[in-house]
């Protein structure tokens, strides 16, 4: 019997890489265009050392997006083009480290009502992890599919 099998399960066990993070002056324009382009739900913002800022979620995009829209078009004026992603992250960013255990990570994101939150490491960005992550790794019988398929 595998020793890990009673070993609690800990954020690095399903955290997701960081693929795509932005920095805080990078405009608002491009930050929206890699959002959809790239099917991402939320961006870290990052500093020079890539430690967490803060977070652009779909939805902090798309309020800014309909904040703009109701700005006056007719002059050709468009809000976004001075906008970077430090005026539209949210900063208060809860973030988890990889030691931390993933049931509680998937609490904190459950009563904080976050769909994901990012991982560091000595203060820098190493990924995310998200409540389909948490919930695929603390299913029933995971372990044993995980198991199964390192025998294939």
């Amino acid at each position: 019997m595998d020793a890990r099998a009673n070993d609690p399960l800990l954020v690095q066990d399903a955290l997701e890489p960081a693929r795509y993070r932005v920095y805080a002056e990078t405009p608002l324009s491009e930050v929206i265009d890699l959002m959809v382009r790239r099917g991402v739900r939320a961006l870290p913002v990052v500093g020079e050392r890539y430690e967490v800022l803060g977070i652009i979620t779909t939805g902090d995009a798309l309020d800014q997006v309909l904040r703009d829209s109701r700005a006056d078009e007719a002059k050709g004026d468009d809000p976004r083009a001075s906008l970077t992603a430090r005026d539209v992250m949210t900063r208060a960013v809860l973030c988890v480290s990889e030691s931390q255990p993933l049931v509680d990570a998937g609490r904190m994101m459950v009563n904080r009502k976050v769909e994901q939150l990012p991982v560091v490491r000595d203060g820098e960005l190493v990924g995310l992890i998200t409540r389909d992550a948490i919930l695929h790794a603390l299913r029933p019988g995971s372990r044993d599919d995980d198991e199964k398929e390192g025998d294939a």
